[in-house]
């Protein structure tokens, strides 16, 4: 489409996916010309373990929640190189901490409203994928909900990091309003760093306005009211 939104660099234009996940969003913003790059001579990427572990455990979750993960969530094991036996052990003894710090957890005993919700938003003629790990009623007497994404990885390294990261949650708190008809201030959204058993809170989550605003600058898309 004449409207579709392309990723500007100095070597040129670059069309954009007609959908993108939120976990890419930060890539897209932060570090334009690499993800140009990347689009211009795509190479295929065979999983890394960590992805594994991290897809073997949201499965987990979601079965552990009474809600089966669907075969496109599955991550095939073949896709994995499986010549490292000390590897396969260390990621079988990895999983069962992962979900003994979980069952151990504040998580574990409340009973999420949704798991595994997918909503697609539109945000500056861009298609967003945004895929909530879990959906809580709050418990703070201030939101109305609260999102929890779970990640298996290592929690953020500092405040600059962390401010990359919340721009995922941003995007979930925007969709679930979207979903849900109501404000995105009655939405609170955390991480939950499953291996530190740690519970991170960004100190605040972009508005729409300024997820739109970074959106446009990384890509030159022009909201029709501005034209």
């Amino acid at each position: 489409l004449a409207e579709r939104a392309r990723l500007s660099e100095e070597a040129g234009l670059v069309e954009l996916p007609a959908r993108i996940p939120a976990s890419r969003f930060k890539d897209y913003v932060t570090d334009p010309g690499a993800v140009a790059a990347s689009l211009r001579r795509p190479m295929p990427e065979r999983p890394y373990r960590q992805t594994r572990l991290g897809t073997m455990f949201h499965q987990w979750v979601e079965e552990r929640f009474g809600t089966p993960a669907g075969a496109a969530d599955v991550l095939d094991a073949d896709a994995i190189e499986r010549d490292d036996l000390a590897g396969d052990v260390l990621e079988a003894e990895r999983f069962e901490e992962l979900k003994a710090t979980f069952d151990a957890s504040e998580w574990s005993g409340r009973r999420p409203e949704q798991v595994e919700l997918e909503i697609h938003i539109t945000l500056a003629g861009q298609v967003v994928v945004c895929k909530l790990d879990a959906v809580y009623r709050a418990e703070d007497g201030i939101h109305e909900y609260q999102i929890v994404d779970w990640k298996t990885g290592k929690a953020p390294r500092d405040a600059d990091d962390l401010e990359r990261k919340q721009l995922q949650l941003a995007l979930y708190r925007l969709a679930f309003a979207r979903y849900a008809g109501i404000d995105p201030e009655r939405i609170d959204a955390v991480f939950y760093f499953v291996a530190d058993d740690r519970v991170v809170r960004p100190e605040r989550l972009y508005a729409e306005e300024e997820l739109t605003s970074l959106w446009s600058s990384a890509t030159g898309f022009i909201p029709p009211e501005r034209r």
